[in-house]
């Protein structure tokens, strides 16, 4: 199983060179499990050799082979104490510094994310179509699709809009879609893009919203091993056992929100998972099923927004020109998305 370490990211790095052709590496990702904070206080045990070696087995997979992923932090100690003396004589620790030195200048730092990350929507069929035909476009152009998906469709709360720009906001995202088939997507591609593309919007047209604005769009939310092509599904247990047993999330999140109890709610969620499908072997089809059940009957025939279908995709040009004309016809509706549009679109 896979476990969530995403509380233990701590940054993207892009190398501008290091390796050559197939071998070659353009992005750093850096994980750090410290047993204190940064003020004193205790967060996390220190972890066995295995626990240790699972974990890096765990996060590496979820990387493509471009990116290094380092892993740091005394909550290793088990493994870092097994490697002593593995270190030739003849290497010295100036030598080493000397090495890292060099490294370091061949690479530019980003913030704590890498804006072309994919965003999966939890439908393994959608997912793997835009991560295939994404795998040879330029990163810009990776980001522009996962912008779309995460910003325009799969967005996590609408209170700042009503229930018309929300859908109306999809409706740009598919506009956007259009204008990716067009100018970077091969001709052989686009029209399973395309369809994938409106599967989200579907999924995200059939989201309902809570009183906080939240928005549950009622399918597993699994995560994803390879990328590209190659891209697998496997099961998410937290949302599995958000899903399918309320009482043992609600103890899971208690253990979450502790600062002192960070891996012991990783230990809570691997022990559940474990004692879980020993006792209800057939609790993960369960839970798949119902995700399967609810697209084909709320998913599958909804009928997408149509308040930007004018937008136009010639250009790059004309898609501003057509969106700002339309800022300018409806000040008042969805301006700070719009505004945020084009920003995203002249940078």
């Amino acid at each position: 199983m896979n476990i969530d370490y995403s509380q233990f990211y701590r940054g993207t790095t892009g190398i501008t060179s290091y390796g050559n052709g197939a071998y070659k590496k353009d992005t750093l990702v850096k994980y750090e499990f410290n047993t204190l904070d940064e003020h004193g206080n205790q967060v996390m045990d220190k972890m066995s050799k295995e626990e240790t070696l699972q974990m890096m087995r765990d996060i590496g997979s979820q990387y493509g082979e471009e990116v290094i992923v380092e892993f740091s932090g005394d909550g290793m100690a088990a493994l870092v104490e097994s490697k002593k003396g593995a270190i030739e004589d003849n290497t010295t620790q100036e030598a080493i510094e000397k090495k890292n030195a060099r490294f370091q200048k061949e690479i530019k730092h980003y913030d704590k994310s890498i804006n072309d990350l994919p965003i999966y929507s939890g439908m393994y069929d959608a997912d793997k179509v835009i991560a295939s035909v994404l795998e040879n476009c330029k990163k810009e152009e990776r980001e522009f699709v996962y912008h779309t998906i995460q910003y325009n469709f799969l967005i996590e709360n609408s209170n700042s809009m009503t229930e018309e720009e929300r859908r109306a906001n999809i409706s740009l995202g598919m506009k956007k879609a259009e204008y990716a088939a067009e100018h970077f997507i091969s001709k052989d591609n686009r029209k399973s893009f395309l369809e994938a593309m409106e599967k989200i919007a579907k999924l995200a047209s059939a989201g309902k919203v809570d009183n906080h604005g939240n928005i549950d769009y009622r399918v597993a939310k699994g995560r994803y091993l390879g990328h590209g092509n190659s891209l697998v599904y496997t099961t998410n247990e937290v949302d599995m056992m958000q899903r399918m047993d309320s009482k043992a999330y609600e103890e899971y999140q208690k253990l979450n929100q502790n600062k002192d109890d960070v891996l012991h709610s990783l230990k809570y969620l691997t022990n559940w998972y474990q004692d879980v499908v020993t006792k209800n072997p057939s609790i993960i089809d369960d839970y798949e099923r119902q995700s399967e059940e609810y697209i084909e009957k709320y998913v599958k025939d909804q009928k997408l927004d149509k308040t930007f279908a004018d937008i136009k995709t010639k250009s790059k040009a004309t898609f501003l020109e057509s969106l700002r004309a339309f800022q300018n016809n409806n000040p008042k509706f969805l301006s700070s998305i719009i505004k945020r549009e084009l920003k995203f679109w002249e940078t």
